[in-house]
């Protein structure tokens, strides 16, 4: 068992315990238009963050970092994604990146008739 028991490791995100990824498992996550993808390799640990609504393979990455496999290296990538994601959230507050899709109420469809009518 590892020392760190904190299956979480990061401040933002459920990040799953090493085993997860020994076993050659990536791990995805979205919030929002932020997404990172934390993937094994024969080099260690690689954390790859994108914005947008697109799928990792039709997007351009933001930024990378890869970590050694073990419990250390795993820690270090959840910080680094924790760190891009306060920026993201400031790119976000300053217009620089769209934070979200916007979608209208039902109400507000256009052609849409009223409940009160």
């Amino acid at each position: 068992m590892s020392a760190n028991t904190d299956k979480r490791r990061s401040g933002y995100f459920y990040i799953p315990d090493l085993s997860w990824f020994t076993e050659g498992n990536p791990y995805i996550v979205s919030e929002n238009t932020f997404n990172f993808i934390l993937k094994p390799s024969d080099e260690g640990l690689t954390a790859t963050v994108w914005y947008g609504m697109k799928c990792f393979e039709l997007s351009e990455p933001v930024c990378d970092k890869t970590a050694g496999k073990d419990d250390d290296g795993l820690t270090e990538l959840a910080e680094f994604v924790d760190r891009e994601f306060e920026a993201y959230r400031g790119k976000v507050e300053s217009g620089e990146v769209k934070g979200r899709r916007t979608y209208k109420p039902a109400g507000h469809i256009a052609g849409a008739a009223s409940a009160a009518e």
